[in-house]
């Protein structure tokens, strides 16, 4: 299965304003999959806004991208 990525709009509670928040990652077989197991599982707030396919951490210390330590999840779902 795939990793995809959600968003949420909701009152930020700090400026009174609607605003778009990351919401949790979840998994499917497709985007529409996805969006199904968020409307069944009391998550209907979500929205699915696309696949996550890699997760690149920062140095430690900096904003530099650590490409020794990136997490591909294409190569996860393969295995």
């Amino acid at each position: 299965m795939k990793t995809y990525l959600t968003e949420l709009r909701a009152i930020n509670p700090r400026t009174g304003e609607l605003t778009t928040f990351c919401g949790q990652n979840v998994r499917g077989i497709s985007m529409l999959d996805a969006q199904v197991y968020c409307e069944r599982h009391g998550l209907g707030y979500l929205t699915v806004i696309g696949e996550l396919v890699a997760e690149i951490p920062c140095k430690e210390g900096t904003e530099d991208p650590d490409w020794d330590n990136m997490l591909n999840f294409d190569n996860i779902t393969k295995n």
